[in-house]
């Protein structure tokens, strides 16, 4: 009797010690996923993945919801370093790196909830397309919130609205402007502000510590640290600062003909017949560690994305003729139609944009001049879609934005430099929504040989 107890005792020891060191993950982690989009003014889409992991087993994707810190979206297993995240509808698969989690073009960054490193975050929100159906060209309108933590407790924020073309400091036209500040309290990844007047307003907080400059999750969106030098300033005229590119009261508004005659001479600017002879083009970009390869073939009207991670092909997009597949995880799928249509757009915006076959088929609807300064808004329309070319007093593209199925995207070009007799930029700020991604292009190849295997499925189908 007393051999069995003993034996009882020890399997339960067993099956515990067993329990015990089965892997978990415990806290947030957060990190982006970007949806390429195909060329340099066309936009690049970003996804915030913000995901709180529970020792059960269990995880919740949606921290914007109340019940945020009890939600359950889904369940999680550990296997080595491998992570297996089985969502309602699809899987992801991440290798814990150094104590983050990297796979599926993305790389999860574990967050704190404990402390609030001292500084300014912006939350940014940009809407609308501009000018539809009215005439003008007001491309868009942005909203700021700016929030300082001053690391001893005490907070400010600022809140700004006006109408803009794209960039990191915005003004001009109906500005509004409101302010507020407090005392904040951290605990366990929930932030309560308590303004001057006695409002309150609970937010979940996360942030990544360690010597990185800090990205914060705040109710499940992802915001970046910004230096004194990215915070708003007071003037309205930014168009001649670098990067910075706005949009205020416009003047001086023009017939179709001279906007035409302007887009022509940026055409010229930007490579002229060169640029009007593209067929072919691949060009990549690094972002945070993925590398994003793009294919392009215009008489074959296709368009292909990869991204890449550690030499391994992680995802494909690819459109043709109005038809489009995605490839993920080994899965390929149809592509939603407002994606086929995102991608079609392409042969439209930004450089492509200014090829003389493209400007011959768009309607040229009107141009207005920036105020106080020497740069051009040019608004043009096809098949139901938005495109804007900013162009500056140097006849070149300095900013671009288009609306397709309703969706805006803006983005602020620079860095240009000639390749193969063409002008091309190589910096571009896009933002979409209150998304906004920073790129830098590595190289540009045009008219290169493409084969069956360029467009083919990857293997492992």
């Amino acid at each position: 009797m007393r051999r069995a107890a003993w034996l009882l005792s020890f399997s339960l020891l067993i099956v515990f010690n067993l329990v015990a060191q089965t892997p978990t993950l415990n806290g947030v982690y957060a990190g982006m996923r970007f949806s390429v989009s195909p060329l340099i003014g066309g936009g690049m889409n970003r996804t915030d993945m913000v995901i709180l992991f529970r020792p059960d087993g269990s995880f919740n994707n949606e921290l914007n919801k109340p019940d945020w810190k009890t939600r359950v979206s889904g369940h999680y297993q550990v296997s080595g370093s491998k992570v297996t995240v089985n969502y309602t509808r699809g899987t992801d698969q991440f290798d814990i790196q150094d104590g983050d989690l990297h796979g599926g073009g993305s790389v999860l960054f574990k967050l704190s909830g404990s402390a609030i490193p001292p500084g300014y975050y912006e939350m940014k929100h940009v809407a609308g397309a501009g000018g539809a159906g009215s005439g003008m060209v007001a491309v868009g309108v942005s909203s700021n919130n700016g929030l300082i933590f001053d690391g001893k407790g005490h907070f400010s924020n600022s809140k700004s609205a006006a109408t803009i073309v794209s960039g990191d400091n915005v003004g001009g036209g109906s500005t509004k402007n409101s302010s507020g500040s407090g005392i904040y309290k951290i605990d366990n990844g929930t932030l309560t502000l308590t303004y001057s007047d006695g409002r309150t307003e609970i937010h979940n907080f996360f942030c990544q510590t360690g010597g990185r400059k800090p990205m914060a999750a705040i109710d499940g969106g992802i915001y970046f640290m910004k230096g004194d030098d990215d915070k708003p300033a007071k003037t309205t005229n930014t168009m001649n600062q670098p990067g910075k590119t706005s949009i205020a009261t416009t003047t001086d508004a023009t017939g179709n003909t001279e906007a035409k005659a302007l887009l022509l001479k940026a055409n010229s600017i930007h490579g002229g017949t060169k640029l009007d002879v593209i067929k072919t083009m691949r060009y990549s970009a690094t972002i945070m560690g993925v590398k994003a390869i793009s294919y392009l073939d215009i008489p074959g009207n296709k368009i292909r994305i990869e991204l890449w991670e550690n030499g391994k092909m992680i995802s494909v997009e690819q459109e043709e003729n109005g038809n489009g597949w995605q490839w993920l995880n080994g899965r390929k799928a149809a592509m939603p139609s407002a994606r086929i249509a995102e991608m079609k757009s392409t042969f439209y915006s930004g450089l492509l944009g200014l090829r003389k076959p493209a400007i011959n088929q768009m309607q040229v609807v009107s141009m207005q001049k920036l105020k106080n300064n020497n740069t051009y808004s040019v608004l043009c329309r096809l098949d139901g879609n938005d495109y804007i070319f900013a162009i500056n007093d140097q006849t070149q593209l300095v900013a671009e934005a288009n609306k397709t199925s309703g969706r805006t995207s803006i983005s602020v070009l620079s860095d240009l430099r000639p390749v193969q007799g063409i002008l091309i930029p190589f910096h571009e700020v896009v933002t979409s929504g209150i998304k906004k991604l920073v790129i830098q292009y590595d190289s540009f190849e045009i008219n290169p040989g493409f084969n069956a295997d360029t467009w083919s499925v990857p293997a492992g189908m």
